[in-house]
């Protein structure tokens, strides 16, 4: 756990960090219509039903729950378009070389929305990238968040906050952290802000909340989630 003073503006100021090794786990995004009774789970649903030790909101998606952007679950494309304005995107499993997970800057590395390298991929919209530069117009929208990371010898970081940050806040306090991140994107953010951790005896769980002035938990564990990223032990 980190905390983000004095950026936190509702809430906790705690920062879950789950912190990934590529070539020990392994990400796969799911999304609803590709489970057995294709529907909308909520994340301790997604947890119990992937046995993942980990899950975490994938990126953001429209009031039908169609997917805003690329999406690439287990090699099959679930969406082929590609969002023109989010530079971004998580991805896994490459079907030839390159590592086992990363998190790719479009900009830089595009992909093919009708031949992906990646049998895992979930798009979105950068936070920060190499140099630093921030990727987002300043905003004051507050929301709990959810933030992929890569730190510069390869690993990948998960980030989601108990409380509520403006997202160019957010990319300060993380850029501000001894973690060695080297760029980062942006996942949903809001109540869709979730995640959920169950190793052995440990357990952690994290649910965005609704209302801007809601002073105890919104009941997050409810709101369903169409695509989430699960991760597992190799």
């Amino acid at each position: 756990m980190i905390r983000g003073e004095p950026f936190c503006r509702r809430g906790s100021s705690q920062i879950a960090v789950m912190r990934l090794d590529p070539n020990r786990t392994r990400l796969q995004v799911k999304h609803y219509t590709c489970q057995p009774e294709a529907r909308q789970m909520n994340i301790i649903e997604w947890q119990r039903n992937t046995h993942a030790l980990a899950v975490f909101n994938a990126g953001q998606y429209y009031p039908d729950y169609s997917y805003m952007g690329m999406l690439v679950s287990g090699g099959q494309v679930i969406s082929h378009r590609l969002h023109p304005g989010y530079k971004a995107a998580l991805v896994a499993s490459p079907l030839g070389k390159g590592p086992r997970a990363c998190v790719l800057d479009l900009t830089r590395e595009p992909l093919d929305p009708d031949s992906p390298r990646w049998r895992e991929v979930a798009q979105s919209f950068m936070l920060f990238d190499e140099s630093g530069a921030l990727r987002i117009r300043k905003s004051s929208q507050i929301a709990n968040r959810t933030v992929v990371a890569q730190d510069r010898q390869g690993r990948l970081l998960v980030f989601t906050s108990e409380g509520g940050y403006t997202l160019h806040e957010f990319a300060q306090v993380l850029r501000a952290q001894p973690l060695h991140i080297s760029h980062a994107m942006s996942m949903d953010g809001g109540y869709e802000a979730e995640l959920c951790v169950q190793i052995g005896n440990f357990r952690y769980a994290s649910f965005g909340r609704w209302e801007p002035d809601h002073d105890s938990d919104a009941p997050g564990a409810r709101v369903p989630l169409p695509a989430v990223v699960a991760v597992s032990a190799e």
